[in-house]
């Protein structure tokens, strides 16, 4: 019982207090902007401010799309460890996501630089869901290659 919680629970809370963290002050906009803002200028000096702005606001969507893709792979092999109903494993991960995502928004409505956007919980959820799609292909390619017939 116990190395199942360090192989298939601990990474999803080690996780979870990652987009707690990533909800704070530290990784607003103005704070993310110092980093990002840059970095774009230097690849691509001839961009207006418009468009950096533009593409930081991309890289920062694109940021949720990635930590609830992660949250979903872990939460879906957590999830999923000896269950035999994979739809059933693809519903409770949809569910949690879709919580940990309002109560992220809610958190955010606490923090001086931040605020809550049910727009940001439509992108993590599109992370997750997309999570589970390459899932799902992964494991239908996996048992198509595998089969014993």
């Amino acid at each position: 019982m116990r190395s199942r919680f360090f192989e298939y629970q601990l990474p999803v809370v080690v996780w979870l207090l990652s987009i707690f963290f990533f909800s704070t002050d530290a990784f607003s906009t103005i704070e993310t902007s110092k980093i990002i803002l840059p970095a774009l200028r230097y690849v691509f000096p001839t961009l207006s401010y418009e468009e950096l702005q533009f593409w930081h606001m991309v890289i920062r969507k694109l940021a949720h799309v990635t930590e609830y893709a992660v949250l979903a792979t872990l939460a879906y092999r957590c999830f999923n460890s000896g269950e035999i109903d994979l739809s059933n494993s693809r519903v409770r991960t949809i569910g949690f996501i879709l919580m940990v995502a309002l109560m992220d928004e809610w958190h955010q409505r606490f923090t001086a630089l931040r605020g809550a956007s049910i727009v940001d919980v439509s992108y993590d959820c599109l992370g997750g869901v997309g999570a589970l799609g390459l899932i799902g292909l992964y494991e239908t390619w996996r048992l198509r290659s595998h089969s014993i017939l």
